[in-house]
């Protein structure tokens, strides 16, 4: 029985399994398994039905990995971020066998993470860059767990490894320049009119779009930005509330009222009496 389950002469590896606390699974990212692996000889590994998350970068070597019915060559400096509920199989190069550094993991928000990244990229593969030193983070992450470090400790660096993937596979593209140009003109009301004419694209097209970007709509987003420079206003100027109103974008008092009933439990009056540096009792 040792001989069969043995790695022993196929890979060599330094690894820690991690069992979260309920807190951690009902609230945070947490770990299952981080470490590292070096191939000795090539091989193959196939998993399916894994109620788990992983992203491995290539630290050296070279290798493929299949899922979903592609297969994709990875070299040193790629990345991949793949749901481990679907059937996936690894194969280490016959003759540049690989080094790889690895997390799986899974947690509140880890699937909406996945979506996300799914969403954005045909292939689950990336490169590496400054914005997610995939490698160095997941050794931080094995050293966390080594060290007993707290839940919340390893939920931050998780955070930061998820995050900084999603952002190295977003780039700057449309989405990001229609996200900026939203930030430039949110008060204007015929916006809508301006990002097709700006970008050329159907509104619908770029509903989506955006949504599987940033996990929000087009319309939230100006709403967002709407109603954060109405408490802006109300918070850092004595304008009246018609004023607050016309100058945020949101240009409607009903949707004004209704913004703040939904979003603060409060009217717009209780919230500047809230907030507002100016006004003493």
């Amino acid at each position: 029985m040792e001989k069969m389950f043995s790695s022993e002469g196929v890979t060599k590896s330094d690894r820690m399994l991690h069992t979260p606390g309920m807190f951690a699974k009902n609230h945070l990212l947490y770990v299952q398994e981080v470490g590292r692996l070096e191939s000795l000889v090539p091989h193959v590994c196939r998993r399916e039905n894994l109620d788990s998350y992983l992203i491995f970068e290539v630290v050296a070597g070279k290798g493929s990995i299949s899922t979903e019915g592609q297969t994709i060559e990875l070299h040193k400096g790629e990345c991949v971020w793949i749901d481990c509920h679907k059937t996936f199989e690894h194969v280490s190069s016959e003759d540049e066998p690989w080094k790889l550094a690895w997390v799986h993991f899974n947690g509140n928000c880890a699937a909406e993470f996945y979506e996300l990244f799914h969403k954005k990229n045909a292939v689950p593969v990336f490169k590496t860059s400054e914005k997610a030193d995939v490698a160095e983070l997941i050794g931080k992450i094995l050293d966390g767990v080594k060290d007993n470090v707290s839940e919340l400790a390893i939920h931050s660096m998780l955070t930061q490894l998820v995050t900084g993937c999603l952002q190295e596979t977003t780039g700057k593209d449309t989405m990001e320049e229609v996200r900026e140009f939203i930030n430039a003109n949110y008060t204007e009301s015929g916006i809508y009119a301006l990002l097709t004419e700006r970008f050329g694209m159907e509104q619908s097209l770029m509903e989506q779009k955006f949504a599987g970007s940033y996990g929000i709509s087009v319309r939230d987003y100006i709403l967002n930005r709407r109603f954060n420079a109405a408490k802006e206003l109300l918070r850092f100027t004595i304008q009246p509330m018609s004023e607050v109103i016309t100058e945020s974008g949101i240009g409607n008092e009903d949707l004004f009222y209704q913004l703040f009933r939904e979003n603060e439990n409060m009217t717009p009056e209780e919230y500047r009496k809230n907030w507002a540096q100016w006004i003493k009792d």
